[in-house]
């Protein structure tokens, strides 16, 4: 018999590339976009002008954007492909199993189960998560194209498209930076059992103990596993 492995794929080479476009695209239009939009206030004015001023900001902010809009098409031909060659399953999807582990996890975190839910491939967080990322980036893209050619825009559509999709634009920034703090950090560096860092998404494998205990399911399928529901 082979020795079980101690660690599993979990992403690929390209899937944590596009990790690293977002991680590098999304910072880089938070440090130059608030600004822009608190320009009144005195640590916006320093940003600014550390930056050059503000059209060389305004050059920095759309040239992320680009590359903020090339990964997301990457990442969506990507899946489609994966789709097609039978690689993907739509593990993201909602089903009903999600709203049994968000009962079962709650049940676990207050204490009326011994074992967490037996997740799949992805649990309903990072489902939300995903989702929340994938809408964020419509928005913040359609918004962005209407500033950036308002007249183009507003030669098919009202012109109070303009002030409504900055005023969405900034909002949805404002929830995007929220997200990551408050959520992303916490599941990917600050949980007690990985802190500091979640390194899945740079080795692109996972260990098998984590697997088992974070994705049961998934531990299952992949080893062959049968192991008794949780209680």
């Amino acid at each position: 018999m082979s020795a079980r492995p101690q660690a599993v794929p979990r992403f690929t080479a390209g899937q944590r590339a596009q990790h690293l476009m977002l991680i590098i695209s999304f910072n880089m239009l938070a440090f130059t976009g608030l600004p822009q939009k608190y320009f009144q206030t005195g640590w916006a004015e320093r940003i600014i002008a550390l930056m050059g001023g503000i059209e060389r900001t305004r050059l920095i902010h759309r040239t992320f954007a680009v590359l903020l809009i090339g990964e997301a098409l990457w990442h969506l031909v990507a899946v489609l492909a994966a789709r097609r060659a039978g690689r993907e399953h739509g593990d993201m999807g909602f089903s009903f199993a999600d709203l049994q582990g968000i009962i079962g996890d709650f049940a676990y975190l207050l204490g009326f189960r011994r074992e967490k839910p037996a997740f799949g491939r992805y649990d309903y967080r990072q489902k939300f998560e995903y989702w929340a990322v994938v809408w964020g980036t419509i928005v913040m893209a359609v918004t962005g194209l209407v500033m950036w050619f308002p007249e183009t825009v507003t030669r098919v559509f009202p012109g109070v498209i303009v002030p409504a999709s900055r005023v969405a634009h900034g909002g949805e920034a404002l929830l995007a930076m929220l997200a990551v703090i408050i959520w992303h950090f916490y599941n990917a560096h600050f949980r007690p059992d990985i802190f500091p860092m979640d390194r899945t998404m740079w080795t692109g494998e996972m260990p098998l103990a984590r697997l088992r205990h974070d994705h049961r399911a998934e531990y299952e399928r992949l080893m062959g596993a049968e192991e008794p529901p949780a209680s």
